[in-house]
């Protein structure tokens, strides 16, 4: 026997789905009446065209306009934003999510100029455009390190442009990315993290305030989100290979001496503000103007809610989304394990005399965060066979600079010529058929058959003489060469110096040192807490200084005669041999 549903059960289900078909956003309902789109033809249209692409105005856009009911103890309360990561369902006005390493996005309007312009030439249009615009209330990305991650319309516009899905060229790692193949994210995906954790510790420092609040406005939380999206905008093929190596050699620029004329941080500034022009993007002047300060550290027009600086670009001390992201992401992606707990900093910061400050239970937390820091250079950063690939992309951009008369050096003092520049250059080269690009493509080619300048030895600089270390030259290394099999024996330019330092980021200061704690959330003065009161295991030195020595040449009496004028080196200077490994072993074990 077959049990049927009541005939008033199927007239009320039929009911709901004719109400459910029939509801509108409100403004598309008002743009309609005013535009006078009240004619049959028009109503049957647009009817039919809702159907036809339901996600342009989703029934879940109507239910969200709906004043919120009381929750009751039979309801249980809706996820907060803040819980997002735990929670699979996204809001109930959220577009369906989409992954953050495809590669394909879609250029939206967004402009209230544009939108009134559609308005004045085609009702159609304008309708549309309101939908598309209402359905984009937010948008999900699904990303392996942060979980969801969502982003305001505002936000979107800008992720949607050339300038910024230009960051998909640009690795985050730049060469270290050849020595650990998992570390293939690009600048794209690390920006996005940023604007996510800037949001996060916005929402923090707003839930620890005082009752009286600090006066935090939506036009604030726009402001920290687009400059945690936007703060490397301005970086350039292979990240710091561009502005450490490359423009230096090119434009004579000593920076030991004095400061670049040119850096990424204002090279991001202007990138921002042409991406909004460019995409017309209307957005407040002050917002504009803010973002750029947030963006290059610039705090000297900043009159109060001086801490915001403090989120994306930390000067004080270093503790800053950037820093928390780049370090979770570089850390997963290369396969290296850190301990160092930034969801718990995030979660333990309040504002106290215009400044972010954290609970005194997590200043071993804090120290650990720059160790793991010093850690991720030692080891990955600054690996030696990925300085090995670096020096060699710096020679072959060098070569190609000359041979396109400078055109990618001199990129860096015009946008439009800057955006065409990526780690894509590399093929340029690789496939080029250029007379003049010929010794620029050899060393491509030597990269591709890992045929990299070899590594000969390191030796750390002894503490007592980090003070008052100078850095060593190649011709310095020459000098002290003795006898080989070199016909004319060894030049500088057969030799590659690096001298290295890493540090807590502070050079030789404790960077600890500039950071503020309380101990109890009700307190209105900050504390500064010294090292010896937390344990006695923590570093007394906070640089070291190392010197490695690479030979362009391969061939084994390049190499010998290298190692032997680097031990002559060492000991003529330090007196002993300061290296660990003897030449001959390392040499033999270095197989690459």
């Amino acid at each position: 026997m077959v049990m049927r549903a009541p005939k008033r059960m199927n007239e009320n289900l039929r009911a709901t789905g004719r109400r459910r078909r029939a509801r509108a956003t409100p403004s598309v309902r008002a743009l309609k009446s005013s535009s006078g789109c009240t004619s049959s033809t028009s109503s049957s249209s647009s009817s039919s065209s809702s159907r036809a692409s339901p996600r342009r105005t989703p029934t879940t856009a109507g239910r969200a306009a709906r004043p919120r009911t009381t929750t009751t103890a039979s309801s249980p309360p809706s996820p907060s934003p803040s819980s997002s990561r735990a929670s699979n369902a996204p809001p109930p006005n959220a577009r369906p999510r989409r992954n953050i390493s495809s590669t394909s996005s879609t250029s939206r309007a967004s402009t209230t100029s544009s939108t009134t312009a559609a308005t004045t030439a085609s009702p159609i249009i304008a309708i549309a455009t309101l939908a598309r615009r209402e359905a984009r209330a937010r948008e999900d990305f699904n990303d392996p390190v942060h979980g969801h991650m969502y982003f305001n319309p505002t936000v979107c516009d800008v992720i949607d442009t050339a300038q910024m899905q230009r960051l998909r060229d640009l690795k985050q790692l730049g060469t270290s990315y050849f020595v650990f193949p998992g570390a293939a994210h690009n600048r794209f995906e690390h920006s996005l993290g940023t604007c996510h954790l800037a949001n996060t510790v916005f929402e923090s420092i707003k839930r620890s305030a005082p009752k009286k609040g600090l006066g935090l406005t939506s036009e604030d939380k726009l402001c920290v989100q687009l400059a945690g999206l936007c703060h490397d905008m301005g970086h350039g093929p292979f990240s710091h290979v561009f502005d450490n190596e490359f423009l230096p050699l090119r434009h004579g620029w000593d920076l030991k001496q004095s400061e670049a004329p040119w850096n990424h941080e204002r090279m991001g500034a202007d990138m921002f503000q042409w991406c909004l022009d460019d995409n017309h993007i209307d957005l407040d002047p002050s917002v504009v103007r803010r973002v750029c300060d947030f963006i290059t550290s610039n705090e000297d027009g900043a009159k109060e809610k001086r801490y915001l600086f403090d989120i994306i670009a930390n000067k004080q001390n270093g503790i800053d989304v950037d820093k928390f992201e780049y370090l979770l992401r570089d850390s997963f992606q290369a396969g290296v394990r850190m301990n160092v707990d930034t969801m718990r900093l995030t979660s333990h910061m309040k504002v106290i005399d215009d400044r972010i400050c954290f609970k005194s239970s997590e200043i071993m937390n804090v120290y650990s965060l720059f160790h793991s820091r010093a850690t991720m250079h030692q080891s990955v950063y600054t690996h030696k066979k990925a300085k090995a690939v670096e020096y060699m992309v710096v020679d072959a951009l060098v070569e190609a600079d000359a041979a396109w008369n400078s055109k990618i050096s001199d990129s860096i003092w015009d946008v439009k010529e800057f955006i065409k520049m990526d780690d894509t250059l590399l093929k340029q080269i690789e496939n080029s058929n250029e007379a003049a690009l010929g010794k620029a493509r050899d060393i491509v080619r030597r990269i591709r058959r890992r045929e990299l300048y070899r590594f000969v030895n390191e030796y750390t600089v002894p503490e007592e003489r980090v003070a008052d270390f100078k850095p060593v030259l190649a011709s310095d290394i020459t000098a002290c060469q003795g006898t080989n099999n070199i016909p004319g024996g060894l030049k500088p330019d057969d030799i590659i110096v690096q001298n290295l330092k890493i540090d807590y980021g502070k050079k030789h200061r404790n960077p600890v040192d500039s950071v503020r704690f309380f101990h109890y959330w009700d307190d209105e003065k900050s504390i500064s807490i010294p090292k010896e009161q937390v344990s006695s295991l923590l570093p007394h030195t906070f640089v070291q200084r190392t010197v490695r020595v690479y030979s362009r040449s391969r061939d084994d009496n390049y190499v010998d005669a290298v190692a032997q004028a680097f031990t002559n080196f060492q000991r003529h200077n330090l007196g002993q041999e300061q290296q660990i490994t003897p030449s001959k072993r390392q040499r033999t074990a270095d197989w690459s």
